[in-house]
């Protein structure tokens, strides 16, 4: 069942009674369905009913763990020990959030216990307190990375798994112990990005480069467009989709809408260089010197193919 479906779904239910009406999700132990409030909720069967039952609340969620309670399913009404997750919140964009990240998360292919499940909830209170704004060019570094990702997978290479959960690590996809992988976007004409010195200089790691050039166009494809391909490709991975989400939800849906980049641009002006092709300073940074960083121009520097870039990922 999508998660459109189950929105669907869950718009139709009317509860006037005191129980929880609820529908199962494809034949797999878990539900969705409302309160005796018309709040949403998500609920699975415990697997240890004598464990004693626990709670928490914020502003947005409900959280019970092991908790009897009479549910109506498919018109029969019964007495069950459940774990339910309620969502108050009325914001669609907000259920939508928690229908997605509950669903994934029931695909996890593990014993969902108690961490589990106080984990997910700890996880959706923060992303629906998140307050912080990000800056325009976090915005133009997200869709560089959500397009460089659907990009290779549409080349069946899938790094969306190596994607740092992280906004501030020192790079943006690790492959391996020693592999990393670094997107860079820029809207000037030239291919001109800006680099830490340690990222060029340092001996540590294997270091690939893909370099987009973006072109604003308002006929162009749209940061909400990346979001939403990316949701659906990756709708089970249940970190993948709090990490998209935990971004997106200090984006302003306007951002997410009228940030526009020409994709025949795109596609057209896309390369990959190794780092050491790249201009740098060769000298290591001075004892006492912090931070050291520049523009560098890769216009004149040695590129890879796809395929080379490719076979280096693959390769782990």
């Amino acid at each position: 069942m999508r998660n459109e479906d189950i929105l669907s779904k869950l718009n139709e239910l009317q509860n006037d009674k005191d129980n929880y009406l609820i529908f199962q999700v494809d034949d797999k132990n878990y539900y969705f369905g409302k309160d005796k409030n018309g709040n949403i909720v998500y609920m699975m069967d415990s697997l240890s009913p004598r464990i004693p039952s626990i709670c928490q609340e914020t502003n947005s969620l409900f959280f019970v763990f092991n908790k009897r309670c009479c549910i109506t399913c498919d018109d029969k009404t019964e007495h069950k020990v459940m774990h339910i997750i309620v969502c108050k919140e009325d914001d669609e964009e907000r259920i939508k959030a928690f229908i997605r990240l509950t669903k994934a998360f029931s695909e996890i292919d593990k014993n969902l216990d108690q961490y589990y499940f106080a984990k997910l909830f700890a996880s959706i209170s923060s992303l629906f307190d998140k307050k912080r704004k990000v800056s325009e060019s976090e915005v133009q570094g997200l869709f560089a990375e959500l397009y460089s990702i659907l990009y290779l997978n549409d080349k069946n290479c899938d790094i969306a798994k190596y994607w740092q959960s992280k906004s501030r690590m020192k790079f943006d996809f690790s492959i391996n112990e020693t592999k990393r992988l670094e997107i860079k976007s820029t809207l000037k004409s030239n291919r001109i990005h800006h680099f830490r010195h340690d990222q060029l200089l340092g001996s540590m790691y294997d270091i690939k480069i893909v370099s987009l050039l973006l072109q604003k166009n308002d006929q162009g494809v749209s940061l909400a467009d990346l979001v939403d391909v990316f949701r659906e490709e990756y709708s089970d991975d249940y970190s993948l989709m709090l990490h998209i989400d935990s971004i997106v939800s200090q984006i302003d849906e306007e951002y997410l809408l009228k940030t526009k980049y020409d994709k025949i641009y795109i596609d057209k002006n896309i390369r990959f260089f190794d780092v050491k092709a790249i201009p740098h300073f060769n000298e290591k940074t001075p004892d006492g010197v912090f931070n050291a960083e520049y523009d560098c121009d890769l216009e004149t520097a040695d590129s890879l193919s796809i395929e080379e870039l490719i076979g280096w990922i693959e390769g782990e």
